[in-house]
């Protein structure tokens, strides 16, 4: 008896010990995205760097080399406004500003100027770190004092997928020159979506790993998922306009978030959900809806912003 006792907790013991290292690996997995994996991908499939994909979509942007406050050089390319209302385009995790080429098009077919940029740790900017809002506030900072100082009286606004629709959230909280945001997908907190997203991107069971792998987020980097929720600061947003995306079907974030969040954000918030929908799929599964309800939504906030007294 007693030895089957010690093996139990022998064996109980490694697999604890297995636990740990597997999800410490795979925190710094979630958290890390390196330079040279991401120009890695670039070299394998050429195609998907973004100069290739704007071309390809006929669009003449110009690269821009933007400074974050805290001294990282970020990659964005910049299309001008045929009128002077802007939109910054956020990409989503482990993405890069190729992903919004699609919206750029629909967006300067109507005139809107466009900023795609590429998140720290993602793309060509530097940094290596991925921080789902905690550091990236200043990346969106830098694109909106480029746009501020080309034309302060030009309505900003922003328009982000997933985690980038997330932090636009965040951003638009803190920031009284963003106008109007569109948030696709985004997630409530991060800790809200983490079962789904630690599936998602790692393959491994909520239980235990979802606890362990915060565990190890705050020990490694101070990250704490609690802190980084945009249900805690959209109603901050009020009274300019937010306009949520979200599908009844998302596997990466939870879709009950939406709910909290348009209840959050009030009566400036408005909610558009498609039960039958994946995760950032509206353009590509509604396009002609998507296309006629975002530029309604813009003209109607952005161009009036730029109209009204006071600009």
């Amino acid at each position: 008896m007693k030895l089957l006792l010690v093996l139990l907790f022998a064996v109980l013991g490694a697999a604890c010990g297995y636990s740990l290292l597997v999800a410490r690996r795979q925190a710094d997995r979630l958290l890390a995205h390196p330079l040279i994996v991401r120009r890695r991908r670039y070299a394998d499939d050429p195609a998907r760097e973004p100069a290739t994909l704007l071309q390809t979509a006929g669009l003449a942007a110009r690269p821009l080399c933007l400074t974050s406050a805290d001294g990282l050089h970020l990659n964005a390319w910049y299309l001008p406004a045929a009128g002077s209302a802007s939109l910054i385009l956020l990409h989503g995790y482990k993405m890069d500003c190729g992903e919004m080429v699609p919206y750029a098009q629909l967006l300067g077919r109507h005139g809107f100027g466009v900023l795609l940029l590429d998140l720290r740790g993602h793309g060509n900017s530097a940094g290596e770190d991925i921080r789902f809002g905690q550091q990236e506030w200043q990346d969106i900072a830098a694109a909106a004092d480029f746009l501020y100082q080309r034309n302060p009286a030009g309505a900003i606004g922003l328009l982000g997928n997933s985690m980038g629709g997330a932090l636009a959230l965040c951003y638009a909280a803190r920031d009284p020159r963003i106008a109007a945001v569109v948030a696709h997908s985004p997630y409530a907190s991060v800790r809200h979506s983490l079962r789904r997203g630690v599936k998602r991107f790692t393959g491994l069971p909520a239980f235990p790993f979802v606890p362990l792998i915060r565990l190890h987020s705050r020990t490694r980097v101070d990250l704490d998922a609690s802190d980084i929720a945009p249900l805690a600061c959209i109603g901050q947003i009020a009274p300019r306009p937010v306009l949520l995306l979200m599908g009844g079907r998302d596997s990466v974030v939870e879709p009950s978030g939406a709910f909290a969040l348009q209840q959050a954000g009030g009566d400036h918030c408005q909610l558009w959900y498609e039960p039958e929908l994946e995760h950032v799929a509206f353009l590509h599964e509604r396009p002609a809806q998507f296309e006629q309800r975002l530029i309604s939504f813009l003209r109607q906030h952005l161009l009036a912003q730029e109209e009204s007294p006071g600009r």
